[in-house]
């Protein structure tokens, strides 16, 4: 019983906080200005954004740069980006597709590449196998 008086004293003060009447307008100084689109850059046409709408989800950690043994070594060098591939001084185009089992695949030059993400002690890699070759292990390099 003397729970109900006391839960009565709590809520009248949330009670009477409230007001029944309509709520002010707003001002013209609170309303927002109408603005415009931003326009596109010229240039390309690609913006980042549709670059990278491209690629399957779970690619993206692949995109960077990435070396064998020294990163220093700009000769040794595998570049991944959204749309390309560059390894041992040649490009290639490529466009990256999810294999469903944690690897990625791509080809570059009539030669299919098979691209596994890694993560060990050196560090996050990509485990790369081109064609029938032996796969190469390369680690991704800092900025």
């Amino acid at each position: 019983m003397r729970l109900l008086p006391l839960s009565l004293l709590l809520v009248l003060p949330l009670l009477a906080a409230c007001d029944s009447s309509t709520p002010p307008k707003a001002s013209a100084a609170n309303t927002p200005a109408a603005t415009t689109p931003a326009k596109a850059p010229a240039g390309t046409g690609k913006t980042p954004a549709a670059t990278t709408a491209a690629l399957p989800l779970g690619a993206r950690p692949l995109l960077g740069t990435w070396a064998a043994l020294d990163c220093s070594d700009k000769t040794g060098l595998t570049v991944i980006s959204a749309t390309s591939y560059s390894a041992g001084g040649k490009s290639c185009d490529i466009a990256l597709s999810d294999n469903k089992d944690g690897t990625f695949a791509a080809s570059c030059n009539k030669q299919t590449l098979k691209l596994t993400p890694i993560f060990g002690p050196a560090g996050e890699g990509i485990r790369i196998a081109a064609g029938d070759a032996k796969p190469a292990t390369v680690f991704r390099c800092s900025k």
